[in-house]
């Protein structure tokens, strides 16, 4: 009785673990504006740009960071890809715009405490803390910046 217990409970115990032995596992997640502050500091050039959680910072932002920009990128800052072409559950649509500078305020005040839907949220959706604010960019080119990672190690893969 008690072997054939242990028995089921080991089966269990296994075909469970099997199940999550392919899942993989993240230990980095940052936001947008946390990975350009990160290459900003190492030399990389990124555009200008300044986090706000509020509607007030916008206002002290486009002062002291933007005072003759004319135009500004409003992006939302959630842990999900496809914010461009996510959509607000209260109707706005795009988590990524580029704005009048005078207009950036009221943008981040309808993205702010929102949920953004996107292709990697699911339809739950993901509640908007924080805007990033930067600078529009004219680009004659644009690259990508990547980093392997090793699985087993959890490290990055170096050549």
């Amino acid at each position: 009785m008690v072997r054939g217990s242990l028995g089921r409970l080991a089966s269990r115990t296994l075909s469970v673990a099997g199940k999550w032995q392919h899942q993989q596992l993240r230990r980095l997640n940052i936001h947008e504006y946390q990975g350009a502050e990160l290459m900003g500091k190492f030399g990389i050039n990124v555009p200008k740009g300044a986090v706000v959680g509020s509607v007030q910072e916008v206002k002290e932002v486009l002062k002291n960071v933007f005072p003759s920009e004319k135009e500004i990128v409003v992006k939302s800052q959630i842990l999900a890809g496809g914010r461009g072409l996510g959509t607000f559950k209260s109707g706005l649509k795009g988590g990524v715009h580029i704005v009048k500078a005078e207009e950036a305020e009221s943008l981040a005040a309808k993205m702010l405490n929102q949920v953004l839907v996107t292709k990697q949220t699911g339809p739950q959706g993901k509640v908007v803390g924080k805007v990033y604010l930067c600078e529009k960019m004219s680009l004659v080119n644009e690259m990508y910046f990547a980093i392997t990672l090793d699985r087993k190690t959890a490290g990055p893969v170096c050549h």
